[in-house]
């Protein structure tokens, strides 16, 4: 069997996939613990576009940290101001307290020098927090542990919306911080927002993952209070279905994608991310080009690979997508890209460029289709409840911006799961900065919620 057919994930598999997508969603909303968490995230509506305020909005998941003010206008529109401020090394390593201050600092800053609020008046922000949390309310989270660098001290258990509250009062800052958010869930406020009202909100980016909004009749495993029908009958769920197979019962695993997991920092685990998200296509790609190298079927007039294919992570999945803007029989960016990866010119044949832009375009393609297989296994639960209504989706990452065909890929195998007629109910439109409006969003719907007061 040659590489390309153990690439290929044939129609009888998608619906494979999605069954087992499904039956892991049941189990999550049911039960604690489960590989898919299904988490709820106390977020009882959308808005439909119609929304108008300023509020603020926190992003701190990585280098930087970003505030923003979002002015919604009520026609579907926003304006937005933002600033970047820096998170030092002390600052990830040091006290739990030192770095909720300097971000308490950051928003007083922020405001002083940027805002158009009226001074003195009290502004709800909403907080992306990209780090493992235990979430009990829409304004209230436990930090379960720090990732991506992060080590701050004393911080594990605290509540992350009370300390930085605590933070800001302490400075005289009039900001409320009224709602904890995840990046995925943001992502379906915001384009809810831009679309006059959405269903789900994915990102296929560095990482996948997806949130719906789940009738409270569904999420068994919550307790009686949270489903006071006084909030709504219906809340969002974050899925975490980057999870989804850890088993390997359907998905199709090749030799290339087991190496690639072995190797990462938490084998055997985000099982279904490793085989769609950026961060690994690359990768994926990288292990398969040594392995036919070894086999002298790429590059074979060379005794040795250059660096970047010999190193964890050096083959980005941004060159991929450079790759496949040759079209079919033709090889000029491919040929650059090899070239960029340290292949001399003379080593390039025709052969091997071909070989390389097919390799991308096949992972590239079977990621697309795992991802209708996630989208798919919600839409139905959708379908069924609402027959005769559109299917609003929004998607935010640079692999469904940036990687060549990937949308039209994914509505390709939509269309093979769910039939041609859903094609005329699904509407696919790009959701951006659901870490910045659609912390915002997520701030108004906690007023919403009687959660703060404007």
């Amino acid at each position: 069997m040659n590489f390309s057919e153990k690439l290929i994930v044939d129609d009888n598999a998608l619906f494979k996939i999605k069954n087992e997508i499904q039956a892991e969603f049941s189990h999550g909303l049911n039960y604690h613990g489960t590989d898919v968490s299904m988490i709820p995230t106390f977020v009882y509506g959308l808005p439909d576009g119609t929304e108008c305020g300023t509020y603020l909005s926190l992003d701190l998941g990585g280098t930087n940290m970003r505030v923003c003010e979002v002015n919604l206008s009520g026609d579907r529109n926003f304006s937005i101001s933002q600033e970047k401020y820096k998170i030092t090394e002390d600052l990830k390593t040091g006290e739990f307290t030192e770095l909720f201050s300097y971000m308490a600092k950051s928003i007083g800053h922020f405001i002083s020098t940027k805002s158009q609020s009226k001074q003195g008046q009290r502004i709800p922000l909403g907080f992306t927090f990209s780090f493992p949390v235990d979430q009990s309310a829409i304004n209230s989270g436990k930090l379960i542990g720090f990732t991506k660098g992060f080590n701050a001290k004393n911080a594990v258990g605290k509540d992350v919306v009370e300390t930085l509250q605590d933070c800001l009062n302490k400075q005289n800052i009039p900001v409320d911080v009224v709602a904890l958010v995840n990046d995925t869930v943001g992502t379906l406020l915001a384009h809810s927002y831009q679309s006059g009202g959405a269903k789900i909100g994915a990102i296929f980016g560095t990482g996948t993952n997806g949130a719906y909004l789940e009738d409270l009749t569904e999420i068994k495993k919550l307790d009686d209070e949270a489903k006071n029908p006084k909030a709504g009958s219906k809340m969002v769920v974050n899925t975490e279905w980057g999870n989804v197979d850890n088993a390997r019962s359907v998905l199709p695993i090749t030799e290339w994608d087991d190496i690639v997991d072995s190797a990462s920092i938490n084998p055997r685990r985000q099982s279904f991310e490793k085989l769609i998200s950026g961060m690994y296509l690359g990768e994926i790609l990288r292990r398969l080009l040594v392995d036919l190298h070894a086999k002298q079927e790429f590059l074979s007039n060379t005794s040795t690979l250059p660096e970047a294919f010999n190193t964890q992570y050096g083959l980005d999945t941004a060159l991929m997508s450079d790759s496949l803007r040759d079209s079919d029989g033709e090889t000029t960016h491919t040929k650059q890209v090899l070239g960029a990866l340290g292949v001399s010119a003379e080593n390039v044949r025709e052969l091997d460029a071909q070989l390389f832009r097919d390799a991308s375009q096949l992972i590239g393609l079977r990621a697309a289709r795992f991802s209708a297989c996630a989208l798919a296994a919600v839409i139905e639960s959708e379908a069924s409840e609402n027959a005769a209504g559109d299917i609003n989706i929004g998607l935010d990452g640079s692999v469904i911006e940036f990687f060549p065909r990937f949308e039209q890929s994914i509505r390709d195998a939509l269309n093979v799961i769910l039939g041609n007629q859903a094609e005329k109910r699904i509407k696919i439109g790009l959701a951006k900065d659901g870490s910045g409006v659609g912390a915002a969003l997520c701030a108004l719907q906690a007023i919403k919620q009687g959660v703060a007061k404007k």
